[in-house]
């Protein structure tokens, strides 16, 4: 049986969004401390981020930061 699942496309999001991905199932504000603890949790990750220029303060991920996050993540 197929799932009626939109197709994930690396682009930027919001972080809210993007974490909403994530943790359909919780609260905005939850979801963004989630997926925040598992980037940062995963050194490489969060190291690779730092490297292109991730600020913890920005309201968007970039194309590329969402490339990383996916590549260890896995798309959500």
């Amino acid at each position: 049986m197929e799932e009626n699942k939109t197709e994930f496309r690396v682009k930027a999001y919001g972080k809210a969004e993007l974490a909403m991905l994530y943790n359909p199932q919780m609260c905005t504000r939850e979801a963004l401390r989630t997926l925040t603890r598992w980037m940062v949790r995963n050194e490489e990750l969060y190291r690779e981020l730092l490297v292109i220029g991730y600020k913890k303060t920005c309201k968007i991920f970039t194309p590329k930061e969402v490339g990383i996050i996916t590549h260890y993540l896995g798309e959500p």
